[in-house]
């Protein structure tokens, strides 16, 4: 596994891992910065990185100008928010995209460690260890009784923020997605679409995360997601069984035929792809389908978006059709389909 690399559990079902510790640095203001404090408080994080020579190489440092295409490539690459788009500022990232450092959020610093799977204690550690090189060299605002200090009170306290992405799309399509939110509300959790506030959900994938920061640790706020996550991961799989007993052949077919359009169609729409994609990994999970990971279905899922592709609606669509082909190629029909 390469640097920065982090696999967990329940492929297909948990696309990806994100944990992410907001941070303030001492003797700036939290509000109003201008262009200048926010380049120097980039040169510091980079800095303190550098210090740190078996790790220093696997980062970049680039600007983010405001409502660039550059930056909502980066959004749809889960890399920065809609809001640092919007606003331009900094990313310090590693080159596989495992690490990313958003510099003029909300807050100064945003530190997210992304892993594939269920495994937000892996990132967890990651986070801390990265957060505490930076802090070694560049002073935070923590108070004993608050915690980190943070733009927002929301964010007060450990100053994280844990999401799992959840591949739920039986749940989505039975109306039972209210179910997990409310749940999930009842534990200090909240449920949003693929990227975060006022966001919708496409092709059944959904944003666990928590809602308290303050007066809980790290490690239990993990340990509360891994059990939420879980259970709704559970709930999922029943009804995709029950699916099958009601009427195996419907549930087949539609799994097929998703896996030949994306081998054949020589155009493709965003949201067509994404719920074709979001079929094959139902298939892959349930055995109708081999010769392809889900992890690799879940990459495939953040590279089709418009503005990582670029170019007129047209060549975006065949570019789109493409890169699934060149994908689903390798799917085979188990013979439990047939």
């Amino acid at each position: 596994m390469s640097m920065f690399q982090i696999q967990g559990g329940f492929a297909g079902l948990a696309a990806s891992t994100r944990v992410r510790l907001a941070r303030n640095i001492k003797g700036y203001p939290y509000r109003g910065l201008n262009a200048d404090q926010y380049q120097q408080i980039a040169n510091k994080v980079w800095d303190a990185l550098q210090t740190a020579p078996a790790i220093a190489s696997a980062f970049t440092m680039r600007q983010v100008h405001p409502n660039s295409s550059d930056g909502a490539a980066l959004v749809e690459q889960h890399l920065i928010s809609p809001a640092l788009a919007q606003s331009g500022g900094w990313l310090i990232a590693s080159k596989n995209g495992g690490v990313a450092i958003m510099i003029g959020e909300e807050d100064h610093i945003r530190l997210q460690v992304i892993g594939s799977g269920l495994c937000p204690k892996e990132c967890l550690t990651e986070a801390k260890r990265l957060a505490a090189l930076i802090e070694s060299q560049v002073p935070m605002d923590f108070d004993e009784t608050l915690g980190y200090l943070t733009a927002c009170p929301s964010n007060l306290g450990t100053g994280l923020r844990a999401s799992i992405m959840l591949h739920l799309p039986v749940l989505g399509k039975a109306g039972r997605i209210q179910d997990v939110i409310s749940a999930a509300g009842r534990q200090g959790f909240t449920v949003r679409g693929a990227y975060g506030e006022g966001s919708q959900a496409v092709g059944g994938f959904y944003q666990l995360s928590n809602q308290v920061t303050l007066g809980i640790s790290e490690d239990a706020i993990i340990e509360k997601l891994v059990s939420l996550a879980t259970n709704v991961i559970e709930n999922e799989k029943r009804l995709r069984e029950q699916l099958r007993s009601q009427d195996e052949n419907a549930l087949a077919d539609q799994i097929c035929r998703a896996a030949g359009t994306l081998q054949t169609a020589r155009l493709m729409e965003t949201s067509e792809a994404i719920n074709c994609l979001s079929h094959v990994l139902v298939g892959l999970s349930m055995g109708y389908l081999q010769g392809v990971s889900p992890e690799e279905v879940c990459a495939m899922e953040q590279r089709i978006h418009p503005a990582l592709l670029g170019g007129a609606p047209a060549a975006r669509d065949k570019k789109r059709a493409e890169l699934l082909r060149n994908m689903a190629k390798n799917l085979i029909i188990s013979e439990t389909s047939l």
